[in-house]
């Protein structure tokens, strides 16, 4: 008895992790399933089947000659990489979506509805 309560404890303290680190993840590609499909972290009071997304990744640089104290000054840019449509809901914290072929996306792309 006392370890299924153990288990029991353990298991509501991964699922309360888990939904806290989720608002972190909100909008990125969690898991990539194929060169085409990944599980995504928007659920489903966020986004419907159907919907259109656009998925996008952080390309930075070193600034040059900048004014800032820091000598590792960087600056990032938000780049659209493609597109993409959520095929399938998982629960209330991802989605499965669907890119289209010539989109090099990886875990941590960034993916937002249109």
């Amino acid at each position: 008895m006392k370890s299924i309560k153990s288990f029991i404890v353990i298991l509501f303290a991964i699922n309360l992790a888990g939904c806290a680190s989720h608002s972190t993840m909100r909008g990125s590609v969690a898991m990539k399933v194929s060169d085409t499909e990944a599980h995504v972290c928007l659920g489903d009071q966020e986004v419907k089947v159907g919907d259109k997304v656009t998925a996008y990744q952080n390309v930075c640089s070193k600034i040059a000659n900048s004014s800032t104290r820091s000598e590792n000054a960087v600056q990032c840019k938000k780049t659209k990489i493609g597109y993409g449509e959520v095929t399938g809901l998982i629960n209330n914290h991802y989605s499965l979506v669907k890119f289209e072929d010539n989109v090099k996306f990886n875990e941590g792309t960034i993916v937002e509805k249109q």
